[in-house]
């Protein structure tokens, strides 16, 4: 069905703003995890890393939109491109199944080490499982959808298509092929991208489902062990009063992985919905809602950008318990902000007269120097007493004691006695 041309100019220009918005959370995420050598090591963050930099070049090419369509292609808004683009763009878009299956190794992480306690040590081994699935799939599939001559025109970018639109191919047209180009492209569709989409899908709400049955467990028996009066006693021995005060504070890190853990199933669910709603349409009824399009146009583009808003969640919510003053607005801006300014900050040296509480101070003028007095005698306050607990990483302190757990990564505690910091 034929769209008017205003409908048209909707479906080309929503994913340029997207997918613009998908490259800078993705790279914001990339950065992130570069810049610390403790991230590096970390196999949660190396997981993240992967998605990102697949996330990052996939929505490139959904940015491009319409562009790489050759041009004079009808019922397109501004196609200026050629087959050999069109082919190019069609590539890398195939190649991005590679992000939802690196969500699924994320979500499956994520019940290893909560529900099942693989340490860090033992993560690792199943670590080139979790990197090399993704990619050898997304590499295999978009190779193979290029010498099977799948990659054409799909109007709103280019992917598995046929040429002409319209035609039927050999398994619909009684073994004749009426196709130029993508014969049976429908097939290959769901055999090659959304197959393992939904298959990941799944598999991530599993994960998530058996995650969130084991900490409720433990919060069951945390509430029974509490409400014994068998039991009600202050432990007197200390080092059995700090292994209470550990189990507990495991518990509180778990509970609060698990719904980190949720908000990334939700940004992945939320991004597909619409695409695979219209493709199932189109396959079995053969028809194509034009608002399923203009969804599908917005949101498939964007995940890169709602995986950095969850990355960021823990921070935005310390960030929001020690400044209530401040609005949500407000404190998304102040983490933005500190993502261009915080390097610098922590590359600062003291010379031989200045003192790391000094050092801390100048840390604080830099960030708050533009809000509020009692917002800046506050964060001088917070950033002068982590600078005296360690002389590297002064930007760490900007976090309350809190919420420090937030900020763990997400792995054994007893293993990493040392705080660590994703961020």
């Amino acid at each position: 069905m034929p769209w008017s041309e205003i409908q048209q100019k909707h479906l080309s220009i929503w994913p340029h703003f997207t997918g613009a918005l998908s490259m800078i959370g993705s790279g914001l995420i990339i950065h992130q995890v570069l810049r610390s050598p403790k991230n590096r090591k970390r196999v949660y963050h190396r997981l993240l890393l992967a998605m990102s930099i697949c996330d990052f070049n996939t929505s490139f090419w959904y940015f491009l939109s319409t562009w790489p369509i050759p041009a004079g292609t009808s019922n397109v808004f501004a196609p200026s491109g050629t087959q050999a683009s069109c082919t190019a763009q069609g590539f890398f878009i195939q190649f991005g199944i590679a992000t939802p299956l690196y969500n699924a190794a994320l979500a499956f992480y994520y019940l290893l080490t909560i529900r099942y306690q693989w340490r860090e040590k033992r993560m690792k081994k199943a670590e080139r499982y979790l990197l090399a699935v993704p990619l050898v799939w997304a590499s295999g599939t978009s190779l193979a959808a290029l010498g099977m001559t799948l990659l054409n025109n799909a109007n709103l970018w280019c992917w598995i298509s046929s040429v002409p639109l319209g035609c039927k191919g050999s398994l619909r047209n009684d073994g004749v092929n009426d196709c130029e180009r993508g014969n049976n492209q429908w097939i290959y569709r769901w055999i090659f991208f959304y197959g393992p989409l939904w298959a990941a899908i799944l598999l991530s709400g599993v994960s998530m489902l058996l995650t969130y049955l084991s900490v409720a467990q433990t919060e069951k028996a945390s509430s029974k062990w509490k409400n014994n009066d068998t039991f009600k006693y202050e432990p007197t021995d200390s080092a059995l009063r700090k292994k209470k005060e550990k189990e507990e504070s495991d518990r509180k890190h778990s509970k609060q992985v698990s719904s980190q853990a949720f908000y990334y199933l939700m940004a992945f669910f939320f991004s597909w919905t619409p695409a695979t709603l219209t493709r199932l349409i189109q396959m079995v009824w053969y028809k194509t809602y034009y608002p399923l399009i203009l969804l599908m146009a917005i949101f498939t583009p964007m995940q890169g950008f709602l995986n950095y808003l969850v990355y960021m969640r823990p921070r935005w919510l310390a960030y929001r318990k020690r400044h209530p003053e401040w609005g949500r607005c407000m404190a998304f801006a102040m983490i933005f902000r500190g993502e261009f300014h915080r390097t610098e900050s922590t590359n600062v040296r003291p010379t031989n007269g200045t003192s790391q509480e000094t050092r801390g101070n100048m840390f604080s003028t830099v960030h708050v120097r533009r809000f509020s007095r009692k917002s800046s005698v506050s964060r001088k306050s917070s950033v002068s007493s982590g600078a005296r607990q360690s002389s590297i990483d002064v930007s760490a302190s900007i976090v309350p004691e809190e919420h420090k757990e937030e900020e763990r990564p997400f792995e054994d505690v007893e293993e990493h006695k040392e705080e660590e910091r994703p961020f």
